[in-house]
């Protein structure tokens, strides 16, 4: 089984990717597929946490071993935790410069014989420059309840 998936980064600008990816590839290899699709080298620590309608992060689903007694889930397949249409996740890039993805199931569909996987159905926009490292400066209310604790 392939799943059709769309992939939003979190910028001001529109940048998606729509991709077809096996169901049974490793969540290491979805890491890999997404980061690739969206120009980076995926050499840079990452996870994926399940999510909500809301796209609140609930468990996470770490793919790289941080502490002794973590544990991952870069080897098992993506349909462990994603399979059905509406299902969602957030995947996090680069600890230090936090490129945020939002990522939800449009279908599921049969192989097609001979098609290579995973394959980028459809991209608009380019990926800034910069990271949006600023990610809680740009909201006033999360500046003043921040400025509020330091009094």
């Amino acid at each position: 089984m392939v799943l059709r998936i769309r992939v939003i980064l979190n910028v001001k600008e529109d940048v998606v990717r729509d991709i077809e990816i096996d169901a049974s590839s490793s969540m290491i290899e979805f890491h890999k597929t997404i980061s690739s699709f969206f120009g980076f080298d995926s050499s840079e620590l990452s996870t994926f946490y399940k999510s909500n309608n809301n796209w609140e992060r609930g468990e996470e689903i770490k793919i790289f071993k941080l502490e002794e007694n973590d544990e991952i889930y870069s080897d098992s397949s993506i349909s462990e935790f994603i399979n059905s249409k509406g299902d969602k996740l957030v995947y996090i890039y680069d600890f230090l410069n936090y490129w945020t993805f939002f990522i939800e199931i449009n279908e599921s569909v049969e192989k097609i014989k001979d098609k290579e996987y995973p394959y980028c159905l459809f991209s608009v926009g380019e990926v800034p420059k910069e990271s949006p490292t600023n990610i809680f400066l740009d909201n006033p209310d999360v500046d003043k309840d921040l400025n509020s604790d330091l009094s």
